[in-house]
């Protein structure tokens, strides 16, 4: 393997389709893979919530039902992932910055519960719920890896 091929970018889904994002959200930035090998995560929230979701933070999505979604979501990515990795391939995350679920570096906190008029929230370090248990999984799996979020490339 050469240095362009030996890894594995593995990406938020919203990086490569800016459509699943939520309605009114800014586009997180150009993102361009270049000639690595790209395994696109699907979008968690979408999928959960649907296209029509309203604004959430991570404080919002730490419940069981979510985590365990999430894990669900992740364990064929997971099986992949450990493949190229026992082949002697790196694998780098490329997350949301901001996003409650997708952040690998810095995530979304504290809006309010209920119904509100003027949605507020916070931004802090840390990961998304999404990334935390891709983190877990990869852990328990002996697989090394790196994240970040797309801003910071």
């Amino acid at each position: 393997m050469d240095a362009e091929n030996d890894k594995i970018m593995v990406v938020s889904h919203c990086l490569l389709n800016p459509e699943s994002r939520l309605a009114g959200i800014k586009n997180p930035g150009k993102f361009s893979p270049g000639k690595k090998n790209v395994i696109q995560l699907p979008c968690p929230e979408l999928i959960y919530f649907g296209s029509s979701r309203r604004e959430i933070t991570r404080d919002q999505l730490i419940h069981s039902s979510y985590r365990k979604f999430c894990r669900q979501l992740f364990a064929p990515f997971a099986d992949m992932l450990e493949e190229f990795y026992r082949r002697g391939f790196s694998v780098e995350f490329v997350g949301v910055g901001k996003s409650p679920s997708c952040a690998a570096d810095l995530t979304t906190v504290s809006g309010p519960a209920g119904r509100v008029s003027n949605f507020t929230h916070e931004h802090i370090a840390g990961r998304g719920v999404f990334f935390e248990e891709i983190e877990m999984e990869l852990v328990r799996r002996g697989i090394c890896y790196s994240m970040q979020d797309c801003h910071k490339q």
